[in-house]
């Protein structure tokens, strides 16, 4: 009996993770060679390219307030340094990353690979992914997928949001 339950409980538990991603919206970016599915409570509130067209921004929050999302995307020459991306991207006054809390976890999936920390003041706890691309021959990117959340919701559900839609992120070319 205890392994049809847990059959059970995993069956219905993988039900509503695809039935939460059905009604996802798919960014799909051609020009800068990534996707990523948002949720359906979530909204886009802003996206913005550089005049030059070598960044884009995009912001999403969570309807309820609970949570936002913020995605950098860059176009490189040649394959980016990733630690000299994250130094440049946690020093920028204009995003006002809190302190880091911890140290980065580091992930390689062949083709891209990056890094994810915490960081925590008193107000927000922020989750920061950091990827760049390795394509010797072809264009190269590096992105920021930056999540804020208020303290005051951040929590074992926050957290397992925020892989999933981390998860769901994906340099494409």
């Amino acid at each position: 009996m205890k392994i049809n339950l847990k059959k059970l409980l995993l069956t219905i538990g993988i039900f509503f993770a695809v039935y939460n991603f059905s009604f996802a919206d798919q960014i799909n970016d051609k020009d800068f060679k990534f996707k990523i599915s948002i949720p359906s409570d979530w909204e886009k509130t802003k996206s913005e390219e550089t005049a030059k067209k070598d960044a884009i921004s995009y912001s999403f929050n969570r309807k309820d307030g609970k949570n936002a999302l913020m995605i950098i995307a860059f176009k490189v020459n040649a394959v980016k340094e990733l630690d000299d991306l994250i130094y440049t991207l946690e020093k920028d006054f204009t995003l006002k990353i809190p302190p880091r809390s911890g140290e980065y976890t580091t992930f390689d999936n062949g083709t891209y690979d990056g890094k994810v920390a915490v960081y925590k003041d008193n107000e927000f706890t922020e989750t920061i992914y950091y990827y760049r691309t390795k394509n010797s021959d072809a264009s190269n990117y590096a992105y920021m997928v930056r999540f804020i959340t208020p303290n005051t919701y951040y929590n074992a559900d926050s957290e397992a949001e925020i892989k999933s839609i981390s998860n769901s992120f994906s340099p494409t070319n």
